[in-house]
């Protein structure tokens, strides 16, 4: 597939019954990049990969006045009708608009407005069962500050802050969780997430052969999430590169992905 390829993930869980297995296909960091005339490449890849759901963490767009968000909301309609359902959890750059009225006025409400009336579940600090084929997870959006984007340092995360936002978790279902930043994998595993979908890295935008992403958006070298799947005991994290760039468009060494989720039940 010209443009971006195909990453598929395969992970099994005690959570599903065994001989069950959930298909998710997950996007992240557009930024509005179109591939193909209304992203036609892109919905035949993720029609192809006959997903249960759709899954996207963040930056499908590109949040500031100069640009269209057009070739983002026509894709997830398009996606949400051909090939859903679609579960959204915000970026920094949807979370810029959303929060930053003064700036962007009322352009949040006019992209995401359209979605949720197409039945996109749109996941701001929130959480949602998903049910197909005999099997039952949760999929929650947690959408933090933006002072967690902040250039040139790491603010810190408590487990606390994820408990405000989402509450406790009380069911023993698989926990999906839709975080846009990877860097606290440690805190989304504390609170209980099963297998964590993040991207912002953009794969470390250039990537050296032994030592993976070079640097992050926040100015920060050779990140340790910068792409892949990684784990801390039994949770997991997957972290998407991107399909799209933004501010530094270079991709050197670090192709863009469509990342294909196979979520397995075993004894």
């Amino acid at each position: 597939m010209a443009g971006f390829r195909i990453q598929s993930y395969r992970i099994k869980t005690g959570k599903l019954r065994s001989g069950r297995a959930l298909t998710f296909v997950m996007l992240a960091d557009l930024h509005n990049k179109e591939y193909g005339q209304g992203n036609e490449d892109l919905i035949r890849a993720v029609k192809a990969q006959k997903p249960d759901g759709v899954l996207i963490a963040g930056d499908m767009l590109v949040g500031n006045t100069q640009h269209s968000f057009l070739p983002a909301q026509r894709l997830v309609l398009a996606l949400q009708e051909q090939a859903g359902p679609v579960y959204y959890g915000n970026g920094n750059h949807e979370s810029r608009m959303r929060i930053q009225t003064e700036i962007y006025g009322n352009r949040y409400e006019e992209y995401m407005e359209p979605l949720r009336r197409a039945g996109v579940r749109v996941l701001s600090n929130e959480g949602t069962p998903f049910e197909s084929k005999g099997c039952r997870v949760w999929i929650h959006g947690f959408e933090m500050d933006l002072s967690y984007y902040g250039k040139f340092g790491e603010q810190p995360l408590k487990t606390e802050a994820l408990k405000e936002a989402l509450g406790e978790l009380k069911s023993k279902d698989y926990q999906i969780l839709l975080a846009h930043n990877p860097v606290y994998f440690a805190q989304y595993a504390a609170w209980g997430a099963d297998l964590t979908l993040s991207g912002h890295l953009h794969g470390g935008v250039i990537r050296v052969p032994f030592l993976g992403g070079v640097i992050t958006p926040q100015a920060r070298l050779f990140p340790k999430y910068d792409r892949g799947l990684f784990w801390r005991g039994e949770k997991a994290l997957i972290v998407s590169p991107g399909l799209g760039t933004h501010t530094v468009n270079i991709r050197i060494f670090n192709p863009a992905e469509l990342i294909v989720i196979r979520l397995e039940g075993e004894a």
